[in-house]
C-alpha cells in the first residue's frame, strides 16, 4: 500500500489551533492519510523553549487524541543535539520502514511560509527536496512567491497569524487563550502552570 503523510514540525510551545488548521487543511488539499506532528528537540534557528520535552509532546498528543488521521512522533526529541529536518526525514522513514515493511511512502513536509522562504539556508535542503514534496501554509491574501529549485504547493491557513509567543504572553498576563488553543491544551496549562514566570 502506498501511504501519503504530512509531517508539521514546530516547537509547539504550545501547539494551538492554527498549527491544527494547517494539517487540517493540508491534509484535506494533498489528500493525506494521516499527518505526524513532530516537536522539536533543540530547535537550533528558533528562540529557546519554554515547556519542556515531555509537556510539549504532551500537549501535541492531547491534540492528536482527539483526531484519528493526527499522530506525535518523538523522532525530534529522542535525537540529542539541534533538530535537522533531514533528520527528521530520514529518522521517519527509518520509523515507518520498520512499522510497514511491505508499504511505500510518499512524505509531504508541512512549512510556514517564512520557513520555506529560508529553506535553501537549511541543512541539505536538496536532500529534503528529494524525500518530500513541500506544502507551504500561508494566510489568505498572502503574496505567494516560489523558491527556485524548491517547489511547492501553497495552502491558506485562516487564522495562521496565532503565535505560541503571543499566547505565552497571554497566560503571563492571565487573559484567556480559550479561542487560541483546544480545552484540553487549555487545561493542561493551566493544570501544570506552564507560561507563568
Amino acid at each position: 500500500m502506498q501511504f501519503r503523510i504530512g509531517i508539521l514540525g514546530g516547537s509547539f510551545d504550545p501547539i494551538h489551533l492554527a498549527h491544527l488548521e494547517a494539517a487540517q487543511i493540508a491534509r484535506e488539499s494533498s489528500v493525506l492519510d494521516f499527518v505526524y506532528l513532530v516537536p522539536a528537540g533543540n530547535p537550533y534557528h528558533r528562540e529557546q523553549v519554554v515547556a519542556s520535552s515531555e509537556q510539549r509532546r504532551a500537549m501535541c498528543e492531547l491534540v492528536a487524541q482527539e483526531h484519528d488521521w493526527l499522530y506525535v512522533s518523538t523522532v525530534d526529541l529522542d535525537r540529542p543535539g539541534n533538530t535537522y529536518t533531514i533528520d527528521t526525514i530520514r529518522d521517519l522513514t527509518r520509523e515507518f520502514i520498520g512499522q510497514h515493511p511491505n508499504d511505500s511512502v510518499e512524505w509531504f513536509l508541512i512549512l510556514g511560509a517564512d520557513a520555506y522562504h529560508s529553506f535553501p539556508k537549511w541543512k541539505d535542503p536538496e536532500g529534503i527536496a528529494q524525500n518530500v514534496r513541500i506544502i507551504v501554509v500561508a494566510r489568505p491574501g498572502e503574496q505567494h512567491e516560489k523558491v527556485e529549485k524548491f517547489p511547492c504547493d501553497f495552502i491558506d491557513v485562516p487564522g495562521w497569524e496565532i503565535s505560541s509567543t503571543e499566547i505565552r504572553l497571554k497566560v503571563e498576563r492571565k487573559e484567556s487563550i480559550a479561542q487560541l488553543v483546544t480545552p484540553k491544551v487549555n487545561e493542561y496549562i493551566q493544570a501544570h502552570t506552564l507560561y507563568i514566570n
